[in-house]
């Protein structure tokens, strides 16, 4: 069975467990990272849509980050948006 490792970045590892979700799992030589949304750093939404996105892509980078990574090892990004 493969090893799996949780990642979390760093000042956030209480809101996803606050919220029980991890936000990557490392696996196989993979970095699979969970949606993230525009929140701020205390997990409350931002309501205006150019900061969320700012937000989302800064929250994005933390992660990747805690794992030792850049937006130059993404492969894949799918982005989810409702009612802009």
């Amino acid at each position: 069975m493969a090893r799996r490792d949780v990642v979390f970045p760093e000042g956030r590892r209480s809101l996803y467990e606050r919220n029980r979700y991890s936000p990557a799992v490392r696996a196989n030589g993979l970095l699979f990272v969970s949606g993230q949304v525009g929140s701020r750093e205390d997990g409350s939404p931002e309501p205006d849509l150019q900061a969320q996105v700012r937000f989302a892509f800064r929250n994005l980078n933390a992660v990747l980050a805690a794992a030792g990574c850049t937006f130059d090892d993404v492969i894949d990004v799918t982005v989810f948006m409702v009612d802009p």
